[in-house]
């Protein structure tokens, strides 16, 4: 029973962070199987959603300096466009153009690639270098239509409303995304999972005009959602160590009963580490090492508050009750080995801290900080691997 709850909390946030794109997917699936064509408003009206989502989304992105929801976003938008503008056009023998082909090979291959990119800041050289990729993509597209060009193994649509070589790509867009989504449980790397899957419906049944406003409105949706949840989730978490990050402290400090004690941790010799191992290595290292803080105190809030300093509270304990246990914390530590590999020897590192109780004439957490920290920089310059008290 032990192994059963450990195991259901691994894959708890994974679930908690699939439910509700699954969700909406689910019913735009069973949306359209149940009521197949809707009326001409009803369409309207979901193209309106569309865009308008579209709108909030794009400025939600660019005020967050959001780089790979961006370009899935854009990916959605163009692939939208040109299907309906193709449809005005050409009726159902959009199926067989040359642009709606060659619109099926560039849309998933795009999508593969915005979806294992590793997300940075919109402004730099790599979204400039993203945003001429679509552009020649978009000059190649006229370009194969006077030619005649089609990118698939046949010029066949067969049956469906995708050839076999997209078919195939986005295949191989699902089944990576769904391994890499279940691996990291990141926020966004489900959403975007979810939202490609309904991109993929979406050109799927491409034919029914509700179809494919339901689908692309629901991958829109989806993006939009798993956004700004994700968004939610950085802004009150370290994306490091998935402890509460500085920023919810700084909430929180109001929050706390009226008896507690505050500790302050810092990991000894943090700049000689970083010389040592560099900075992924040691970002691995201090993953560990919450990890192991939140294994010794798994009932008190814990937070990161810089790259080297955490802070604990203790709940209702008074000062000898809390540094007693930051003290086992320190020996627990100082005991443990931290493995980079399994080939690698262990590392041993130790850490300082200081513990204050709140007093009456404390205001807040921030004063009981404050005084930890300023006796612990007087501990600093005499010894390390220490706990005193404030």
């Amino acid at each position: 029973m032990r192994t059963f709850f450990k195991n259901f909390q691994l894959i708890a946030p994974q679930i908690q962070n699939s439910m509700l794109p699954a969700l909406i997917f689910a019913c735009a699936f069973l949306g359209y199987y149940l009521y197949g064509e809707i009326s001409f408003l009803a369409k309207h009206n979901l193209h309106f959603i569309f865009w308008g989502s579209s709108v909030l989304a794009l400025f939600g992105l660019f005020y967050f300096n959001r780089q790979k929801p961006l370009f899935f976003m854009l990916t959605i938008i163009l692939s939208y466009m040109i299907i309906n503008q193709l449809k005005r056009t050409y009726s159902l023998d959009y199926l067989s153009s040359s642009q709606y082909i060659n619109l099926c090979f560039f849309a998933p291959l795009n999508l593969i690639l915005f979806y294992f990119i590793r997300d940075k800041r919109l402004f730099c050289r790599q979204s400039f270098g993203f945003l001429l990729l679509i552009f020649t993509e978009i000059a190649l597209g006229e370009y194969f239509d006077k030619t005649n060009i089609f990118i698939s193994f046949n010029s066949e649509v067969d049956g469906i409303n995708l050839n076999t070589l997209s078919v195939l790509l986005f295949l191989i867009l699902l089944i990576s995304a769904f391994i890499k989504c279940n691996i990291t449980g990141y926020i966004d790397d489900t959403a975007l999972f979810y939202c490609a899957l309904s991109i993929f419906a979406g050109f799927y049944y491409s034919a029914s005009s509700t179809a494919l406003s339901i689908f692309f409105c629901a991958a829109n949706l989806i993006l939009f959602l798993g956004f700004t949840k994700n968004i939610r989730y950085i802004l009150g978490h370290d994306l490091i160590t998935g402890l509460s990050s500085r920023r919810a402290y700084l909430k929180d400090i109001n929050k706390y009963p009226m008896k507690y004690s505050l500790a302050i941790i810092c990991i000894d010799n943090f700049g000689h580490l970083y010389k040592a191992f560099g900075y992924f290595k040691l970002q691995k290292l201090v993953k560990m090492l919450a990890n192991r803080l939140s294994e010794l105190e798994p009932d008190n809030p814990i937070y990161r508050y810089s790259d080297d300093e955490f802070i604990l509270i203790f709940k209702n304990d008074n000062l000898k009750q809390s540094y007693e246990k930051l003290d086992n914390i320190r020996r627990e530590i100082a005991a443990s080995e931290f493995m980079f590999s399994r080939n690698q020897k262990g590392l041993k590192i130790t850490i300082s801290g200081c513990v204050s109780e709140k007093k009456r004439s404390d205001s807040n957490a921030t004063e009981i900080l404050l005084r930890a920290r300023k006796t612990l920089q007087k501990t600093y310059q005499f010894t390390q691997n220490l706990i005193s008290k404030a």
